[in-house]
This record gives C-alpha cells, sequence and structure tokens, in this order.
C-alpha cells in the first residue's frame, strides 16, 4: 500500500469511528452514484471539456469511447506512462477506473460540491467492476434511453428520488412501529421530487408575479401558463425593481434543485427581455439572484449541479468561469471541550450552540440574527494567526459555521419551496423539543414551521409560495397559526389538491403563493378536492385557469372569511360556506 493510500485508509477509519461505519457506507454509496450520474448527463449532452465520452460510445453502446481514445485523452490527472501500460496489457477494467477518476479530477475545479480531487478518501472506495454486464454503469448507459438524458437535468432529481425510495419507506415503516425520525433519516423520510406543473404554479405565481406587477407589458405570460393574473385593482402595492439583477430568490429545503432550476428559466427569460447577453445572464443569475439551503449533502451537490448545467445552456465555456451555484448544505457544527476556550463570544449563547450542533436536523428553520453572525466574526478575528492545534480546528470550524449562517440571516424578494411533511409526534426528541419552543404557533407540522420560518427569510413586501400538507386550513389545532397568517399578509392564489394529489402523497395538499405586508388581496382559489387522481390535478386545474366559470374556481378576500365566527380556513375554496360566495365573484 503506498503512503497516499494509508492516509485514505485513515481518513476512512476517523470517518467510520467519528460518524459510524452505516454512515461510511452510505456516503460512499451516493458519492459515486451522484458522479455517475453526473458525468453520464454531460457526456450525452456534450458539457465535459473533452467532448470523449467516459461511459459509452458515440452511438451510444456500452462501450466507452475514453477506453478506445485513452492514449490521447486531455486529462492532466491521467498518467501516460499508467496508460500505456494499462492499454498495451488489455486491462480495461483498471484503465476506465483511472480514467474516470481523472475525469472527476478534471470537474472538481469548476464543480468541488459534486467531485473531489482525486487523492481524496472516497477514491478507495470506487467500486470494483464497474464495466461488467449487468453493472450499475451498464444500467445507466442501456437501461434509460438516451432521450430521456436529454429532456432536462431534472431526470438527476428523479434518479436521486429513486435512489432514497427504499430508505424512505423504511422510515415509514418505522413509524407504524412507534419509532420517531432520528438525525440520519430526517432528510430520506422528508424529501419528495415535485412535479414540474407544481414547480411551476408556485414559481410562477411568485418570482413570476413579481416580474409582471413591474412589468406589465411583459410578454413572459405566454410561457407561464399556470400563471394566475393579479388582480390589480387590489393588488397596488408591491416591491418594485429596476431589473432582473434586483430581485433574489431562495428555496429553504432545495432538495435535488428542481424549483430553482425552473426559477433559473424564468429569470433568463427576464434578463432576456431587458436585453442581457445569455454568458452574462448565466454568471448574473448564479451570483446575484438564486439561493437554495439543503441539510442533505447527496441533494445538495445534485442542485449545484443541475444549476451548473441550466448555466451551461446559456454560455458553453461555463465550467471555465470559476462560478457555483449558492447553495448551503446545513452540516451540525460541535465545538470539543479544548476547542470552546477560543469561542468566548459564541459560547455566550448558548442556544445558539445547542442549535448549531444539531443543525443537520434543524437546518433553514434556525433563525440568526445579526448579532449572531457578529459573534462568530469576532471569535474568527480573535483567532487570526493561531498556531495552536485546538485553536487552528476552532478556526475552521468557524469559518464553515459562518458560511453556512449567513444566508440564514438574509432576506429574500421571493421565498418559494415544497418543505418536509412531519408531524410533531414522528419527530425525535431534540427536534420536537425545539420546534415547539422555537415554532409554538406552527410546532404541529415541519411544513408549517417552514411557511412560519419563510415569513422571516421573506422581504416586507416579498412573496411566498409553497405547497404542504392542507391540515393546517382545517383543524383547531391551527387556529393561531391561520390568524397569524391572515395577520400579516394575503394569500394570493391557492390550489387545494385532493388527498392523491401527486404521486408519492397520500395526504391532502395545498399550494398557495401569500404576498406578506399586504391586506386585502382577492385571492383566486381552485379546489381540486372532488378530483382524487393525480393525473387529474394538473388538466382541472389549467381547465379553471382557462375557465372561472368550471365550477372550482373561486375569488375571495381571505381577510374577510377571518371575520366570520366559525369560518376556518378549510372554507376559502368550498362552494357551500357561505351565502353569496360564488365561483368566479368575491365575497
Amino acid at each position: 500500500m503506498t503512503l497516499a493510500e494509508r492516509t485514505q485508509r485513515a481518513e476512512l477509519l476517523r470517518i467510520a469511528r467519528e460518524d459510524g461505519y452505516r454512515e461510511l457506507v452510505e456516503r460512499a454509496a451516493y458519492t459515486w452514484f451522484n458522479r455517475l450520474l453526473a458525468i453520464r448527463f454531460m457526456e450525452v449532452n456534450d458539457r465535459l471539456p473533452s467532448h470523449i465520452r467516459v461511459l459509452s460510445a458515440p452511438d451510444g453502446s456500452f462501450k466507452p469511447q475514453a477506453i478506445a481514445e485513452a492514449m490521447d485523452l486531455p486529462l492532466e490527472a491521467l498518467d501516460p506512462a499508467q496508460v500505456a501500460e494499462l492499454v498495451q496489457a488489455g486491462n480495461d477494467e483498471d484503465l476506465f477506473r483511472a480514467i474516470f477518476l481523472a475525469q472527476c479530477d478534471e470537474l472538481a475545479s469548476c464543480m468541488p460540491a459534486v467531485f473531489d480531487k482525486v487523492g481524496s478518501a472516497m477514491e478507495l472506495l470506487l467500486p470494483d467492476g464497474l464495466l461488467r454486464e449487468g453493472g450499475v454503469v451498464e444500467q445507466l448507459v442501456n437501461a434509460i434511453p438516451e432521450q430521456d438524458w436529454t429532456e432536462g437535468v431534472e431526470i438527476v432529481g428523479w434518479m436521486y428520488q429513486y435512489y432514497v425510495s427504499e430508505r424512505k419507506d423504511e422510515v415509514f415503516a418505522s413509524f407504524k412501529k412507534g419509532k420517531k425520525a432520528e438525525r440520519d433519516v430526517i432528510a430520506p423520510a422528508t424529501q419528495l421530487f415535485t412535479p414540474n406543473w407544481i414547480v411551476r404554479y408556485l414559481t410562477e405565481n411568485s418570482l413570476g408575479r413579481l416580474w409582471m406587477l413591474n412589468r406589465p407589458d411583459s410578454s413572459l405570460p405566454e410561457d407561464m401558463p399556470y400563471f394566475v393574473k393579479p388582480d390589480e385593482d387590489h393588488e397596488t402595492e408591491f416591491k418594485h425593481v429596476d431589473g432582473p439583477e434586483d430581485i433574489t430568490v431562495v428555496d429553504p429545503a432545495c432538495g435535488s434543485g428542481h424549483i430553482l432550476v425552473y426559477a433559473f428559466e424564468l429569470l433568463a427569460k427576464m434578463y432576456a427581455e431587458d436585453g442581457y447577453t445569455g454568458r452574462d445572464v448565466a454568471r448574473l443569475i448564479l451570483e446575484k439572484n438564486l439561493s437554495g439551503m439543503e441539510i442533505d449533502p447527496r441533494a445538495g451537490a445534485m442542485a449545484s449541479f443541475a444549476l451548473t448545467m441550466k448555466a451551461c445552456e446559456l454560455d458553453s465555456r461555463f465550467l471555465r468561469r470559476g462560478v457555483s451555484p449558492r447553495i448551503t448544505v446545513l452540516s451540525r457544527v460541535e465545538f470539543d471541550g479544548e476547542e470552546q476556550r477560543y469561542i468566548e463570544n459564541l459560547r455566550n449563547r448558548p442556544e445558539l450552540m445547542d442549535a448549531i450542533a444539531h443543525l443537520d436536523e434543524c437546518g433553514s428553520l434556525l433563525t440568526v440574527s445579526k448579532d449572531d453572525l457578529e459573534a462568530v466574526a469576532r471569535d474568527l478575528a480573535s483567532l487570526a494567526g493561531e498556531g495552536s492545534i485546538f485553536g487552528g480546528s476552532a478556526a475552521e470550524k468557524l469559518e464553515r459555521l459562518q458560511a453556512e449562517l449567513e444566508p440564514l440571516s438574509c432576506r429574500y424578494d421571493v421565498v418559494v419551496a415544497n418543505p418536509p411533511y412531519m408531524g410533531s409526534s414522528n419527530m425525535n426528541g431534540w427536534v420536537s423539543k425545539w420546534v415547539k419552543k422555537n415554532y409554538p404557533v406552527a410546532k404541529s407540522d415541519l411544513c408549517t414551521c417552514f411557511f412560519s420560518r419563510a415569513q422571516r427569510l421573506a422581504k416586507d413586501d416579498g412573496y411566498i409560495s409553497m405547497i404542504t400538507a392542507s391540515s393546517w386550513m382545517f383543524i383547531s389545532s391551527f387556529e393561531k397559526f391561520r390568524k397569524q397568517l391572515l395577520a400579516e399578509g394575503s394569500i394570493c392564489s391557492m390550489i387545494q389538491q385532493s388527498t392523491h394529489g401527486y404521486a408519492g402523497v397520500t395526504v391532502p395538499t395545498t399550494m398557495f403563493t401569500y404576498a406578506c405586508h399586504r391586506m386585502g388581496v382577492i385571492g383566486s382559489y381552485i379546489r381540486l378536492e372532488d378530483f382524487d387522481r393525480p393525473q387529474w390535478q394538473e388538466p382541472r386545474a389549467l381547465e379553471a385557469l382557462a375557465n372561472p366559470n368550471c365550477g372550482w374556481f373561486y375569488r375571495a378576500d381571505a381577510q374577510k372569511f377571518n371575520t366570520i365566527p366559525g369560518i376556518p380556513i378549510a372554507y376559502w375554496a368550498s362552494d357551500s360556506a357561505i351565502d353569496g360566495f360564488r365561483k368566479g365573484k368575491s365575497l
């Protein structure tokens, strides 16, 4: 074993010791799964810098082009002498391994969230037999039609959803046995890939709505089939923007980035309307407009990859620009006993210390103040030039903590998300107690907690657009939540779905757009409860938007409903709750 391999082995043993053997195995599996997916997508769409396929032949067969052209591959990390030796020996398996690692190394400089430099500890755990018939590489090439890889980067999200599905089923089965969601299962238990039409509805009626209020003559609605036209007579107050560079969008539970990808597409059209060029647009969107937060590093890496691929569509040389998507993976930060000597300011904030030690559980639900950030900054400044082992270790953790907390302290024009759904009865002890303390009104479900958090993430004149379980509209435990929601803003539009509104969900859901700190907006409501099949939801929603007289489209001022005793938000989209409330008419 070489010195480098011994170092890698020592690092693997450290991870297994600190995080557990199962975590190490899982991390290795998703690391290589993510990279195989990324390289497969890139080669089919001709995004690899070398323009040489790594997993397949130009004709699509499972005969890697990179092996046939190994002697001429422009990969710096590839040792020509080693390649020549393997080619002469006919050792395709080891040759492919060397090429694959060298390709990962080349991509590490432009996509560090997805690829590590050659020499990382995970290199030792790259599986053997990658070229064997029936293996994962052969399946990626032969089992999935190439056309599927060319129809959009969303395929990566769908693949990741498949990857976590088995673990998710295990977790939900454990709930039936009375078990709680512990730290390591919160992410797979709550992740759900959002169908494209729901993504579009959420984004078009928040980001798109903001743009249309500022540019009523824009042609953007031609590309927004799920857009609900604002009631301009009642929505005269809104955030004014000079141009697309002014708009900030965040998904605080971004998963593999499906919502952010569509937000990218809408923003690109806005920039085009203002005369920007493609190359500048790709950079500006990632630098100025879009942010995402996630507790699962696997999903976060895929979100970063997806946005990078969208940028490549506008700028063929984007990988050379040195620009990375702003996806923040929130991970726990714990300071050992000796390290705590160096964090006096942070140590004096015990609640923050407790939360950051569980940051991979509470995630973007954590509210961070300017004082919190200043405490971290002061401790970090005090360690400038610190040469001790523990001081240096504390400084490294503070730098990572600062980077993770900073986006949590910002406010955004648009907050859009499909947040986690999980009742408090299924949460583990720490999360359950923390949520009850920090979200006393919304505590019954994580999705309502995320809406409350979004009210703090959004600017005072911003928009929030989410799809959540619809229980908060009905049951008495959410009465205070409903009152708070209507006291601080207005519902602009809503689609109330059925119990089986989309695949993978067996609870009624509702998607809505909310205008912060604007009262009296006449909202548009589409009630789909009577169409209890996933395949019926989208066409019925489009029918309602095209024909308000369909029978399941309504307009009303939600605040007025709230003034009538005994009328909960459950009746917002009901046709029989209040006399005078009729389809297409205001209350």
